[in-house]
């Protein structure tokens, strides 16, 4: 049961830091928005 428990608190452990990393790339994109040549990013999550 404790081994299960441990499972899913590192899956939204896991989760939250992938949030964490795209709301990063999301914020840098609006910092950026009127620099010139600046190419917006995003994660990909298909895979």
């Amino acid at each position: 049961m404790l081994n299960r428990l441990d499972d899913m608190l590192n899956f939204h452990q896991q989760a939250l830091r992938i949030r964490d990393q795209r709301q990063q790339v999301l914020a840098s994109n609006i910092a950026n928005a009127d620099t010139p040549h600046y190419k917006a990013r995003d994660m990909d999550f298909k895979a």
